[in-house]
C-alpha cells in the first residue's frame, strides 16, 4: 500500500499565500504515519520568480516532494530550486507515479509532449497500481474560464488509459477547487488549492478568488484494492 499526499497551487509570491502555504506544509509534516510520497501538482510560484522557488525549497525541505510544473511556473527556475519537474516515472511501495509536464510557456492551457506520451505508454503496460500526476485537468470541469485552460488534445492520453484495466488514479490541480470525476474509465481527482480558492459562478461575492476555504490537499491510497482519496484541509 502506498500513501501520497498531494498539494497544489501554492502561488508563492502572492501576498495572500505565504501563511496558507506554511499552514498546509505544517499539516503535511504532522501527518502520522507520514505519507510515502509528497506530490506538488504545479503553480508553486505565482510568477516564476527565482526567489519564490527558493522560498518553496525552504518550506518543503526534507519532504522529498515530487513536482510537476503549472502554467504559472518557470520550468528552469523551478528545477534549479526544487529538482526535477515532470516527465518521469517514480516507483515506490509497488506503485508507479507518472509525472507529466503539461506546461506551455506563456499560455494558460496545457499540452503533453511526445516524450510525455511515450513515458505514459510505458507506464500503462505495468500492472502495478498507477498514479498519473499533471497540473491541467484533461476534462472540462464546468467553469466558464477554466474549461478553456485545461489540457488540450487529450485524446491520446485518454486512449492510453482507457486500454488499461489495472488500478489507476489521475490527479491534477489548476482548478483551485476540490473535484472528483472520471477520465478514461478511471477516477480523476482535482486537488483543492493551497492559495485562495477560485470563485465559481454560483458562489456569492465579487472578484475571482474566494479566500474562505482553508488551504487543502488530498491523501491518496493505492494498493490494497481500488484507489481511494480523502480531501484534507488545514484552517489558518
Amino acid at each position: 500500500m502506498t500513501t501520497v499526499v498531494q498539494l497544489s497551487d501554492l502561488h508563492l509570491g502572492r501576498p495572500d499565500t505565504d501563511g496558507r502555504a506554511a499552514r498546509a506544509v505544517a499539516g503535511v509534516r504532522a501527518l502520522d504515519p507520514a505519507p510515502d510520497v509528497v506530490l506538488v501538482t504545479g503553480d508553486l510560484a505565482d510568477d516564476g520568480a527565482p526567489e519564490f522557488y527558493a522560498s518553496a525549497a525552504r518550506l518543503l525541505d526534507g519532504l522529498g516532494a515530487l513536482h510537476v510544473p503549472g502554467n504559472h511556473d518557470d520550468r528552469a527556475a523551478m528545477a534549479d530550486a526544487v529538482g526535477p519537474v515532470g516527465d518521469r516515472l517514480h516507483r515506490t511501495g509497488g506503485t508507479t507515479v507518472a509525472l507529466l509536464d503539461t506546461l506551455v510557456p506563456g499560455a494558460p492551457h496545457g499540452a503533453l509532449s511526445d516524450a510525455a506520451v511515450a513515458l505514459l505508454a510505458e507506464a500503462v503496460r505495468d500492472p502495478a497500481p498507477l498514479l498519473v500526476a499533471l497540473h491541467h485537468p484533461p476534462v472540462a470541469v464546468g467553469h466558464p474560464v477554466l474549461d478553456g485552460m485545461r489540457l488540450l488534445e487529450a485524446g491520446v492520453f485518454e486512449a492510453l488509459l482507457a486500454a488499461r484495466s489495472d488500478p489507476t488514479l489521475v490527479v491534477c490541480g489548476h482548478v483551485h477547487t476540490p473535484l472528483a470525476t472520471t477520465f478514461a474509465g478511471h477516477p480523476l481527482v482535482v486537488a483543492p488549492s493551497v492559495a485562495p480558492a477560485l470563485r465559481w459562478p454560483d458562489v456569492p461575492g465579487t472578484g475571482g478568488s474566494d479566500p474562505v476555504p482553508a488551504p487543502g490537499g488530498v491523501l491518496h491510497v493505492l494498493g490494497d484494492g481500488p484507489p481511494r482519496s480523502r480531501f484534507l484541509s488545514w484552517p489558518v
